[in-house]
């Protein structure tokens, strides 16, 4: 069963054995996957899909599952709709994750009902790497209301408020306390982006990622790396 805390975040001593790439798209992330983690080949990849199925353009997230098995990756796709303990017994399983792109609500909720909320907190806690990929980078801050100019809040996330202590805003994982805001400068995106960071731009907090950079997080050291993918420059 899911924890009833699972809105509190992780403690600084967890946070402290985090190791996570954090990334506006999938172009390029291979690379900069293999120079972080040595033995990616021999590791079983979690790869949850769920923020893609609500986008129109879903399907191209989820081609890179397919994609990374034919460079020789061991992918599990893991589906949290699924059966409860299967998702459970699979994302536990698993050496490494990767939540792909989509809409962040639908995935936060997805999470939630999932109940695999403190399960990844404690899978992170760990030091097993998480990568996460636009919707799934932002949900790795500690609330995520403030990506609503860029996805649109559908109905069925008012779950995520229900029971809350504190209904005011809508957590996240809260993995970081940092508030990724990703295609910065894109073609499709870049005009949300820039609102929300003009919005916040007092708060330190809130980090841009252009479509060709990535947030890596060793523990308590951040920094910002290029993927120097050619196909950002069209997203």
């Amino acid at each position: 069963m899911e924890q009833s805390n699972d809105s509190a975040g992780m403690d600084a001593a967890s946070r402290g054995r985090c190791r996570m790439l954090l990334a506006s798209a999938a172009t390029g992330l291979l690379p900069l996957m293999r120079a972080w983690v040595d033995d990616l080949d021999a590791r079983t990849i979690a790869f949850i899909p769920n923020a893609s199925f609500v986008e129109r353009y879903g399907f191209t997230n989820r081609m890179v599952a397919p994609w990374w098995r034919t460079q020789g990756l061991h992918v599990r796709v893991v589906d949290l709709t699924g059966r409860r303990a299967d998702v459970l017994a699979q994302l536990d399983g698993c050496d490494m994750l990767y939540v792909c792109g989509g809409n962040t609500f639908h995935l936060m909720r997805c999470l939630r009902g999932a109940g695999v909320v403190p399960l990844i907190r404690a899978l992170v806690a760990r030091g097993v790497p998480y990568v996460g990929e636009s919707a799934g980078a932002v949900v790795t801050a500690p609330d995520i209301d403030y990506i609503e100019p860029m996805d649109e809040r559908r109905e069925p996330a008012a779950t995520l408020r229900r029971h809350m202590a504190a209904p005011a805003w809508t957590p996240g994982l809260g993995l970081v306390d940092v508030h990724i805001v990703p295609h910065v400068g894109g073609r499709l995106l870049g005009a949300p982006a820039d609102a929300i960071l003009r919005a916040h731009a007092a708060d330190p907090t809130y980090i841009g990622l252009r479509n060709d950079e990535a947030l890596i997080v060793d523990g308590g050291d951040m920094r910002r790396v290029r993927t120097r993918s050619v196909l950002s420059r069209f997203m």
